[in-house]
C-alpha cells in the first residue's frame, strides 16, 4: 500500500474528490493536507512538498486551477520534483524518466475521467531510468548551489 499526501486549492476541490477515490479502490492510503479545499494554492503546495521531501510517503498530488501555481511553488522545496501532466504519456515520462515525486493537476484542464486514468499510471510506474541518474543528480546540485547562494 503506498501513502499518498493530497493538497488542493478551492478550485481543485472537485477533482480532487476523482483522485481520492481512486487511491482508495487501488487500496492506497492518502492524507488530506491541512487546509484544503479552503487555502489558496501556494500555502497548501508547500505544506504538501515539505511533508512528501519529509519522508514517509510515496508521493504527493496537488491540485489547483491549471496546476501551474501549485507545481512552480512545490518546486521550491529542496527534494521535490513536481510535474504538471494532462496526458498519460507525461505521467509515466515523469515517474520514470524524471523521478517526479509530486503530480500537478489542473482541474480547469482535468475532466474526472481522464484524472482516474493519470493517477492510475502515476501510482503504476516508478523511477527506472540509468541514464537519468547523471541528470537528476545535476538538478539536486543546481538545488543545492541555488541554496547556498541564498
Amino acid at each position: 500500500m503506498k501513502q499518498i499526501v493530497v493538497g488542493y486549492d478551492p478550485m481543485g476541490e472537485q477533482l480532487a474528490q476523482a483522485v481520492l477515490e481512486t487511491l482508495q479502490e487501488a487500496g492506497h492510503g492518502y492524507e488530506i493536507t491541512p487546509g484544503s479545499g479552503a487555502e489558496n494554492y501556494p500555502d497548501i503546495a508547500w505544506e504538501t512538498a515539505l511533508r512528501v521531501s519529509g519522508g514517509g510517503y510515496h508521493s504527493g498530488v496537488l491540485i489547483c486551477g491549471t496546476g501551474l501555481g501549485m507545481s512552480i511553488t512545490a518546486n521550491k522545496v529542496q527534494g521535490i520534483r513536481a510535474a504538471r501532466c494532462t496526458d498519460t504519456y507525461s505521467v509515466e515520462k515523469a515517474r520514470r524518466n524524471s523521478a517526479a515525486n509530486v503530480l500537478a493537476l489542473g482541474a480547469e484542464l482535468t475532466p474526472p475521467a481522464v484524472a482516474r486514468t493519470l493517477m492510475q499510471v502515476w501510482l503504476t510506474h516508478s523511477f527506472d531510468s540509468a541514464r537519468s541518474v547523471p541528470k537528476i543528480e545535476r538538478i539536486e546540485a543546481l538545488a543545492e548551489h541555488a541554496a547556498a547562494l541564498r
